[in-house]
């Protein structure tokens, strides 16, 4: 209990009143903290040494609470951030990078609930030939995310087909398929869309799929990134989006 305990002492700290108030929903803040040690549970991938949890945590909240948290967004990030990394410890994981935990708004979700997604946003070693516990997927209570999923050639699973392709920048004519796998986009030579715009970060976005969409995530990239004009941090790609990355200009399309 001493880890609960910390929460409340936490939240309290940065905000005045916070637990007696609770959200405008009466969604309990402490559950937060709670689902996102699950979530890391949860999503563990067992290597031949060492076992890794993701490392990028994003809390999607209703709109009204979402206004509640926001200004000490921030600040309770940073500290979530320092819980995950001891909490891992204590279960003896591994983490690559440092745990980053972020808050977005999802109109869809109603009040009171909210959902954690998970992410692994660095590449873990390939040499540990890691082996998931659910192979193919991670799951959490509302999502479901794959990761590096291989067409299934027997027809059960039809491949959701996609291309980028580099319209402007140094890059210009790069492309590369998007199916079921992830696509890391960035200027580290072992992503999947290796770019060498400089104006772009190491792993500035990636594709991943959810629900059968392809959806791009922005990676806490220094510059943002950019759908049609318009700065994301989630969006569901469509046929013809245009995404912006620094000097980089991707076109997105359904094959």
């Amino acid at each position: 209990m001493k880890f609960v305990r910390s929460l409340e002492n936490m939240f309290e700290k940065y905000i005045e009143g916070f637990f007696n108030n609770k959200f405008s929903s009466g969604l309990q803040p402490i559950e937060i903290g709670k689902q996102l040690v699950r979530t890391m549970d949860d999503e563990k991938t067992v290597g031949i040494s060492k076992t890794y949890v993701p490392n990028l945590y994003i809390v999607y909240l209703n709109n009204a609470d979402y206004s509640r948290i926001v200004s000490y967004s921030q600040t309770i990030c940073k500290e979530l951030s320092l819980y995950i990394a001891g909490q891992a410890e204590q279960r003896q994981y591994t983490i690559i990078g440092t745990p980053v935990i972020e808050f977005n708004e999802d109109i869809g979700i109603t009040k009171g609930n909210f959902r954690v997604v998970s992410f692994f946003s660095e590449p873990l070693p390939e040499e540990n030939k890691l082996e998931s516990e659910d192979p193919g997927c991670h799951l959490d209570s509302d999502t479901r995310v794959f990761d590096k999923v291989e067409c299934n050639m027997m027809g059960k699973e039809p491949c959701l087909l996609g291309t980028l392709t580099v319209l402007e920048g140094p890059d210009i004519g790069v492309k590369v398929d998007v199916k079921n796998n992830r696509v890391n986009i960035g200027r580290r030579a072992s992503n999947e869309l290796p770019l060498t715009d400089l104006n772009t970060s190491r792993l500035q976005a990636y594709v991943i799929v959810e629900d059968k969409n392809h959806i791009l995530y922005d990676a806490k990239s220094l510059n943002g990134t950019y759908v049609n004009d318009h700065r994301i941090m989630r969006k569901e790609l469509e046929n013809g989006d245009h995404i912006k990355i620094g000097n980089t200009v991707i076109l997105y399309e359904v094959n």
